[in-house]
């Protein structure tokens, strides 16, 4: 019975899977009907028909922010009406504050409405022949444009516009743009219920068929599960790197300090400089999207100031910006012996120049230990597997165990994080060490709010560190768990600059900490954001966001003039720092940036109330979610744009196609592209589940056969008697 239920559900999880991808395949592409560029996405179904896009960056920086104007051009080459789906990576927590669909000459400003609102009128639209577009938070760093009605042979642009904040560390400001993403794993587990989940998705789908639009299916590879709900949303079609879209990019820096130095990390850049402004540009008219656009800018010497603060006021409120760099940490001479965990993701979506990576960085750190540390390496894809029992000593023998465990490993399976993440938390300190945690890992899961509860909730006083690798980590897990894990997060992108970022990550988590921060402000009803602020590590900046009535302020001109007192313990020892502001610098954009980092804080909140969960709690913070995201024309997981052009232009006898637009797989990775097959293997799932299929058939065969021959023993017996008792006598003859 178990072998017809876990088979049974894993085809069924299959037909599930392609019933609900609203797409159209062909046997194969007539060539003499291609006349154009056209992009097709091939499958187990054969090929399909994909839209060709093209994306266009324009980012202009000010001090440490950027505003990106992100243009998607959406392109019809096939021969029928068209819509458009396409899920799209930017950098995490970004506040997107505006949108436009533009429809030759023609600009259509969207509305900022509730979800569910939005979606309601996107589908009205697109039934009713209407050109429309949608804007979509599916994860902080993960969203989807979808765009109804485009007509046969032409285009339809959406433009995006967004805030970013830009990091500083050791005198350097760092851009990165995410243009394409690595695959995400979807945890799959055969549970009671899983089944349960299963057959009501078979209900809902049943009932649904005849709908137009199912805004709780995407077009993605994967089918929703109840650890993922909306994994069809976040698992986008994706072809090979050097395939798909293009992008240009263009970059104006305005900062208003020095800059010592520009270097593009992966893409060759042509720099143009005008007066103290500089305009960097791809040397390429277009790349592929195949990896992410990092730009470093390095500032001179003794020029960074010691704190900048910028404000705006709006409704009656003044906002404000701080930047702080404290002073530099003296070194202790007292030096703790570290515990270090390693733990190396080995998964499938790891192939290539990433698990290569991932090896060099991991080998470098074994370089870093002291004879006086602990050390312990857990490596994970389907499965976890702890080199020692328990940390050992870093002894030479050890380290030089761990290096020969290292060279053997390889990239395969699932990325089943949970397990090893569990592994590693969950335990303190041993006495009279630092419990310091190293993920190295490309973060591309579905499931991360679980890996976070974990991570806020087990984590005790262990420090986790993130090590983003690959030409597309996922930015939202690798930040995010290293802020809730109070520790830093690092990118290794090229094989080449291993050393080097390793080195940086170990030079800042060695150095002490500013720890037990507290900010003093003049205004006694200020909102401060982060509400608690997390330890600082050598050579980063504090960032604070606040808010407070103007009229508190208006002695001192909305921020001139402002005192602030911050103050916190080096080593154990106490330290503080008064800060006298005499100008506050007027910027755009720090009213929506406060009300992004605000919507952040409620969103960790859902987090505390893990467990003990109140419903009624849970929703009064995504009502207060959502009035922040309405009030400032916010995208969020529970607000959406949506733009309607007034004229139909679709007859509603004509047919209109669902296309996704496939993303390329990242630069250098070997992993199965994830249209029929990925890293899961869904070939592999539906034979494994036929096998057990035909398994439970043929031991109900069996024992149909026995109870057959046993009905007739008890119908029978003295006939059967009799016949052997006659051939007992002839052979005795």
């Amino acid at each position: 019975m178990c072998y017809f239920v876990i088979g049974s559900l894993l085809v069924h999880s299959l037909v599930i899977q392609a019933a609900t991808t609203p797409v159209e395949y062909q046997a194969s592409i007539d060539y003499h009907k291609v006349s154009a560029g056209n992009l097709y996405l091939k499958s187990d179904k054969g090929y399909q028909h994909s839209l060709v896009l093209s994306s266009d960056y324009v980012v202009d920086v000010n001090a440490m922010m950027a505003r990106v104007t992100l243009t998607q051009s959406f392109t019809n080459t096939s021969t029928d009406w068209v819509e458009g789906v396409y899920v799209f990576p930017l950098a995490s927590d970004v506040a997107v504050d505006d949108m436009e669909m533009v429809i030759g000459e023609r600009i259509i400003k969207a509305e900022i409405k509730e979800r569910l609102q939005a979606q309601k009128s996107y589908q009205q639209a697109k039934k009713a022949g209407k050109k429309a577009s949608l804007v979509e938070q599916q994860r902080p760093n993960l969203f989807t444009t979808s765009v109804a009605n485009i007509p046969l042979g032409e285009s339809i642009k959406i433009k995006i516009s967004y805030l970013q904040q830009v990091p500083l560390s050791d005198h350097t400001f760092s851009l990165r743009l995410p243009l394409t993403i690595t695959p995400r794993y979807i945890p799959r587990e055969v549970t009671e219920a899983k089944i349960n989940y299963q057959q009501q998705q078979t209900a809902k789908l049943l009932e649904q068929q005849q709908q137009d639009i199912n805004f709780s299916q995407g077009v993605g590879w994967s089918v929703n599960t109840h650890i993922v709900p909306d994994a069809s949303k976040i698992t986008p079609f994706q072809i090979a790197d050097h395939m798909g879209q293009q992008a240009s990019i263009k970059v104006n820096l305005n900062i208003g300090l020095p800059i010592a130095g520009i270097t593009s990390r992966y893409h060759q850049i042509n720099q143009n400089q005008q007066h103290d402004n500089q305009t960097i540009r791809l040397a390429e008219a277009r790349v592929p999207m195949n990896r992410d656009f990092v730009l470093n800018w390095q500032i001179k010497e003794n020029s960074l100031p010691q704190a900048a603060f910028f404000t705006e006021s709006k409704h009656g409120y003044d906002y404000g910006l701080l930047m702080l760099t404290p002073p530099a940490a003296p070194q202790t001479l007292v030096r703790i012996p570290k515990e270090m965990i390693y733990i190396i993701d080995t998964s499938g979506s790891m192939g290539g120049v990433a698990i290569k990576q991932a090896k060099q960085a991991l080998a470098y750190a074994m370089k870093q230990l002291s004879p006086l540390d602990k050390f312990n390496i857990i490596e994970f894809n389907s499965t976890y597997t702890q080199l020692f029992n328990q940390p050992k000593s870093a002894s030479a023998s050890k380290v030089n165990t761990a290096l020969n465990w290292i060279d053997r490993l390889e990239a395969n399976g699932g990325t089943e994080m949970l397990s090893a993440l569990k592994a590693a938390t969950g335990v303190k300190a041993s006495d009279g060490y630092f419990r310091q945690v190293v993920f190295i890992t490309d973060g591309s899961v579905g499931n991360e709010e679980q890996l976070f509860r974990v991570i806020k909730h087990e984590l005790f006083d262990s420090r986790l560190h993130t090590v983003g690798i690959g030409s597309a980590p996922n930015s939202h897990f690798m930040e995010r768990a290293a802020e809730l894990g109070r520790g830093s997060y690092n990118y290794i992108g090229n094989i080449a600059e291993v050393k080097q970022k390793m080195a940086e990550l170990f030079n800042r988590i060695s150095q002490p900490m500013l720890t037990d921060i507290i900010v003093t402000w003049p205004s006694k009803n200020v909102e401060l954001l982060p509400a608690k602020i997390a330890d600082l590590y050598a050579t980063e900046p504090l960032i604070i966001s606040a808010r407070w009535p103007s009229v508190e302020q208006a002695s001192t001109n909305s921020g001139k003039g402002l005192t602030i007192n911050v103050r916190g313990k080096i080593n154990q020892q106490q330290w503080q720092q008064k800060l006298s502001i005499n100008h506050a610098a007027q910027q755009s954009g720090i009213v929506t940036w406060w009300a992004r980092q605000k919507i952040k804080q409620l969103n960790y909140q859902l987090y505390d109330t893990y467990g003990t969960f109140d419903k009624n709690k849970k929703q009064a913070i995504i009502e207060q979610i959502t009035a922040v995201a309405i009030n400032n024309r916010l995208l969020s997981k529970y607000t959406s744009f949506v733009a309607v052009d007034k004229t139909p232009s679709r007859k509603l006898a004509e047919i209109l196609k669902t296309k996704p637009v496939a993303n390329a797989m990242p630069q250098g990775s070997t992993q199965a592209i994830p249209i029929a097959n990925t890293a899961t293997s869904a070939n592999l799932q539906l034979k494994v589940g036929l096998l057990m299929l035909l398994i439970t058939a043929l031991c109900m065969l069996a024992k149909r056969t026995q109870r057959q021959y046993l009905l007739l023993m008890r119908k029978e017996p003295l006939k059967i008697k009799q016949t052997a008792m006659r051939k007992k006598d002839v052979n005795h003859d």
